[in-house]
C-alpha cells in the first residue's frame, strides 16, 4: 500500500496510507502516523489557531475537527502534490484521521486504483 506525506504548509507532520475510500464521492481517508509530534491534539490546534483556521475543538477530551484547510498538502511517494478539493484533519488526543476529497475519477483510478477496482470490480 502506498504511503502519502502530510504537510501543514511546508512542515511534514506525518504520513497516511489512505486505507479507506468512498470512491463515487471522490474521497479517501486514513489514519495519520505522526512524525516527531509529541502531542498531536495540541500541535494541530496551535497550528490551526496560528492560521486563523475554522475548526471546532474540545480541550476537555482533546477532540478537534475542521473543514477543508488549504494549508494541508498531500504528496505521493514521488513527491507529487495531489490535487483535489482539499484535506482536513479530525481526531481525539493522538488518534487522528485525514480526509482528502474532491478527487476526480482519473486520479482515483490512477492513484487509488485498489479502492477504485474494489468498488467497481473492474480491471484494465
Amino acid at each position: 500500500m502506498k504511503e502519502y506525506k502530510i504537510f501543514l504548509d511546508d512542515v511534514l507532520i506525518g504520513t497516511t496510507n489512505f486505507e479507506f475510500a468512498d470512491v463515487p464521492m471522490g474521497v479517501v481517508y486514513g489514519k495519520v502516523i505522526f512524525i516527531n509530534v509529541e502531542n498531536p491534539y495540541q500541535f494541530v490546534k496551535n497550528f490551526y489557531l496560528k492560521k486563523n483556521a475554522d475548526f471546532e475543538c474540545d480541550d476537555e477530551v482533546e477532540f478537534i475537527d475542521s473543514m477543508i484547510q488549504d494549508f494541508i498538502k498531500i504528496y505521493d511517494d514521488e513527491n507529487k502534490l495531489l490535487i483535489g478539493w482539499g484535506s482536513f484533519l479530525s481526531g481525539l488526543k493522538d488518534e487522528f484521521e485525514i480526509t482528502f476529497s474532491g478527487i476526480d475519477s482519473e486520479l482515483m483510478k490512477s492513484e487509488f486504483s485498489h479502492h477504485y477496482y474494489d468498488y467497481y470490480g473492474e480491471t484494465d
